[in-house]
């Protein structure tokens, strides 16, 4: 039933009628916009168009339950942002759990405390684990990782890709491990102010989740898409937490817990629901 519910919500923002609905796996692919959304259709890949140029009008648009006054450019940075939070940290347990990551993104951005943007929020220090800063690594090992690149040169480039489809197949943390590193190097570009580029993952299910995740990021608004996770603004996975021999975070003893979608567990601080919506008006005031 949970891997059902922002399935379900996304085909009710998506599809107006229901003789509009279109098959999951039907021929023409999975609809992740609505009919004639070409902006949306463009940023997750299956329309025409690039990146938005610098500068123009601000015009408002709805992330979570906020308004933010944003150019066309900085629309596409905030909502990539969220696409790449969603996708990085849920990509193996289904559109639900993606949704649930970006929304707390989203609510952690409307804070009445802290009032931000979602690009801010993902790369803060000590948040979201895949965007966090790289170990600077030794001057004299990084010497010894170009000397090792130069000689590679004379490699071919179909034995490079032959063992680097063995490495895949037998292993699928080779891939999850260069997929982190493309994430680190996007939140670089994020915390410069820049425009991070899409990973290109070479594992189809990750191609998948990819494009669900930009689908979801581009309707991420209480209007289309119901907060799943009663406005948590914090999450952790259990299970990852067991993995690495780590105990239950202590900051979830003081927060009352709101959702279980995926393998992650969602809280949000113990607010009456009237001060919530309060803070939630500020926010959007503020930015």
């Amino acid at each position: 039933m949970r891997n059902l519910l922002t399935t379900l919500l996304l085909a009710a923002a998506l599809l107006p009628t229901a003789a509009a609905a279109q098959a999951v796996g039907a021929d023409d692919g999975d609809a992740v916009c609505r009919p004639g959304d070409k902006g949306c259709a463009r940023f997750v890949g299956d329309g025409k168009g690039g990146v938005p140029k610098r500068g123009g009008a601000k015009q408002p648009v709805m992330i979570g339950t906020s308004v933010f006054m944003l150019t066309p450019w900085q629309a596409e940075r905030e909502r990539r942002c969220l696409a790449l939070a969603g996708w990085a940290e849920a990509r193996g347990e289904g559109a639900d759990a993606m949704a649930a990551v970006m929304w707390v993104v989203a609510n952690r951005a409307a804070s009445a405390d802290q009032p931000s943007l979602p690009c801010r929020v993902v790369v803060a220090t000590g948040q979201f684990e895949p965007f966090a800063a790289a170990p600077v690594e030794p001057a004299n090992r990084k010497k010894a990782k170009a000397v090792k690149a130069k000689g590679r040169q004379a490699e071919t480039a179909a034995r490079q890709a032959k063992a680097e489809q063995a490495a895949l197949a037998a292993d699928p943390r080779v891939e999850n491990r260069r997929i982190l590193t493309e994430i680190r190097r996007q939140a670089a570009v994020i915390r410069a102010g820049g425009m991070p580029s899409w990973p290109k993952p070479r594992l189809a299910p990750d191609q998948e989740a990819l494009r669900t995740a930009r689908g979801l990021a581009w309707n991420l608004n209480d209007d289309d898409m119901p907060d799943p996770t009663a406005r948590a603004s914090m999450f952790y996975s259990p299970p990852t937490q067991a993995a690495l021999r780590r105990q239950k975070p202590d900051w979830a003893e003081a927060r009352l817990k709101t959702a279980s979608i995926g393998g992650h567990s969602f809280y949000r601080a113990p607010t009456p629901p009237a001060e919530r919506t309060i803070a939630t008006l500020v926010a959007e005031i503020a930015e």
